[in-house]
C-alpha cells in the first residue's frame, strides 16, 4: 500500500507542488476575481432592479464551469514540457499521489476558492445595489437544485482532467473540441430517436434533457420526473469516475 499511497510522502509532494505553483495560482485567482468583479458590476449596472437569484446564478454557473475547466487543463502542464516532464516523472512519489494532488487542486480546492470568492464579491455587490425595503435572497449553491452544479462540474472537470494528461499541447482546446463533437453526435442520435418515438418533429434534444415540440399550434414541453433526475445524476457521477480512472491509468503510462 505504501507504494501506492503514503501520507507523509503525499504531504511532501503536495507542499512541493504548492511551493512551485502558488505564484501562478495566485495570479490566476486575481484574474478570476477581476472577471467576476467586472462582469458582476456590468450586470448590476444594466439591471435596474435588485440582484435576484436568477442573476446570481447567471454570474455563478458560466464562470464556474469555464474557469474550472481551463484551470484543470493546465494542472498537468509540466508533462507537455520535456524538461519539466523528466523532473516530474522521476519524483520519488507514486503515480496515484501525483494524480491525487492534481485532482485535489483542480476539483476540491478550486471549487472551495471559487465559491468563497463568489460569495465575497456577491455580498459586496448586494451592498452596493441595496434597494430600501426590499429583501434580496442569496443564491445558495449548497442547496437543491443548485448543488447539482457540482455534479455537472465533476463531469466537465473529469473530461478536462483526462484531456490534460492525454494531450501533450493545447489541452483545453482539444478536450473541448472532442467534448462538443461528442455532444453534437449524441444530440443528433437522441433527436432522431425521439422523433421516431413520438412520430412528430421535435426540437434538438440532448440526452436525458427536456423534449419540446408543437401539437395543434401549441408548444409542449415534456420534462423529467424527479426519479429521472436522480438517475441522470448517478449516471454523470459514474461517467466522471470512468474519466478519472482513465486519466489515472493514462498518467501511469507516462514515461521519461
Amino acid at each position: 500500500m505504501s507504494n501506492i499511497f503514503n501520507p507523509k510522502r503525499f504531504g511532501m509532494l503536495f507542499i512541493k507542488h504548492t511551493s512551485e505553483h502558488y505564484k501562478t495560482y495566485l495570479m490566476s485567482l486575481g484574474v478570476l476575481i477581476g472577471v467576476m468583479v467586472l462582469g458582476g458590476s456590468f450586470i448590476v449596472y444594466l439591471i435596474p432592479g435588485g440582484i435576484d437569484k436568477n442573476v446570481q446564478t447567471l454570474l455563478f454557473v458560466p464562470i464556474f464551469f469555464l474557469a474550472g475547466t481551463i484551470f484543470t487543463s493546465t494542472i498537468f502542464a509540466d508533462f507537455g514540457d520535456q524538461k519539466k516532464a523528466v523532473a516530474t516523472l522521476t519524483l520519488p512519489a507514486s503515480h496515484f499521489e501525483k494524480f491525487l494532488v492534481g485532482w485535489l487542486y483542480s476539483y476540491v480546492i478550486f471549487s472551495a476558492v471559487f465559491v468563497s470568492s463568489f460569495y465575497t464579491i456577491l455580498i459586496i455587490l448586494l451592498n452596493l445595489k441595496h434597494i430600501p425595503h426590499r429583501h434580496t435572497e442569496i443564491f445558495n449553491v449548497f442547496a437543491e437544485p443548485a448543488s447539482s452544479l457540482f455534479i455537472v462540474f465533476a463531469l466537465l472537470q473529469s473530461i478536462s482532467f483526462f484531456g490534460a494528461i492525454f494531450f501533450k499541447r493545447f489541452h483545453f482546446i482539444k478536450a473541448g473540441f472532442c467534448f462538443f463533437i461528442c455532444v453534437g453526435i449524441l444530440t443528433l442520435l437522441n433527436t432522431s430517436f425521439i422523433k421516431a418515438l413520438f412520430e412528430r418533429d421535435v426540437r434538438p434534444a440532448i440526452p436525458f434533457g427536456n423534449i419540446f415540440f408543437y401539437e395543434d399550434n401549441r408548444f409542449i414541453a415534456v420534462s423529467n420526473v424527479h426519479h429521472a433526475d436522480v438517475f441522470v445524476s448517478c449516471l454523470i457521477i459514474i461517467v466522471s469516475i470512468i474519466f478519472w480512472v482513465a486519466a489515472y491509468y493514462r498518467l501511469k503510462e507516462k514515461q521519461v
